[in-house]
């Protein structure tokens, strides 16, 4: 039995339509029942049984771990790391778990959960087998590689993959050979905001995993949801790595990036 553990977006709700289309059994825990419990419900339908808990009720979400008998779990959807600077009532076992962790970062947090559940004898399933739907294949899917666009997307996919190793963030803003702005604890979208603030205009995006990232939680996602606040001639392009990223609904990602004037290159 897989438990889906549920953070924010559209990730969540994908996963589920990926393990009905699989045949699998399974139930979902929705930890930020507020953004998208209904959505995943009305997925799900019949096939599967959803629950509401708080991310920070650890010890609710492992009696439904064992009340359902689950032997695998998968983590998908965001989880907002500014929760953690909020005065949250953490139960017992959360606190137990983040009191022997060296630090709080994503990395950290995510292998102090994947070895807790271990000694519970529950796998943690690998984003990427279950969502391999969401990659896309290398190739520039909008527009077109100048050699100065190339020179952009080499130097700040360098950077990118040198800040996702210090576990900072996996995103990079850059404009003529320029670090505008790096991604950490705010997420995605204001790191791109800001970087619109700052530059105005022509930026590149550079989004990336660590390489020797674990495929079991925290892979890059990218989709329509990016480009919301994004105006024409803010953004010139996007660069990931094509075999470390989701992108989720493809069509209307590359329909709006085509409106927006923003190539999309996966590498």
């Amino acid at each position: 039995m897989i438990a889906v553990i549920a953070g924010t977006g559209n990730l969540p709700k994908q996963a589920c339509k990926n393990l009905i289309e699989k045949n699998k059994d399974f139930f979902v825990i929705s930890l930020f029942p507020q953004d998208n419990f209904e959505q995943i419900k009305e997925t799900i339908q019949i096939y599967a049984q959803i629950y509401a808990q708080e991310f920070f009720k650890l010890g609710k979400i492992k009696d439904l771990l064992k009340t359902n008998n689950a032997t695998h779990v998968l983590f998908i959807g965001k989880v907002d790391k500014n929760n953690l600077l909020k005065k949250l009532k953490f139960d017992w076992l959360s606190l137990k778990l983040l009191a022997t962790l060296a630090s709080r970062s994503d990395k950290t947090i995510m292998e102090g959960l994947i070895s807790y559940l271990k000694k519970e004898n529950i796998e943690v399933l690998k984003q990427s087998d279950i969502m391999q739907s969401l990659f896309i294949k290398p190739g520039v899917l909008v527009g077109e590689i100048t050699k100065e666009l190339q020179e952009n997307i080499d130097f700040g996919m360098q950077v990118a993959a040198n800040i996702s190793f210090c576990d900072i963030g996996q995103t990079i803003l850059v404009k003529d050979k320029m670090v505008i702005a790096v991604e950490a604890i705010e997420g995605t979208d204001k790191c791109i905001q800001r970087g619109i603030e700052l530059a105005k205009s022509d930026l590149i995006i550079c989004k990336t995993a660590h390489k020797n990232q674990n495929k079991k939680y925290d892979l890059p996602t990218l989709g329509p949801q990016t480009l919301e606040n994004i105006k024409f001639g803010q953004v010139k392009a996007i660069a990931w790595h094509a075999d470390q990223a989701f992108i989720t609904d493809q069509e209307i990602f590359v329909k709006r990036a085509k409106e927006l004037g923003i190539g999309l290159v996966a590498l």
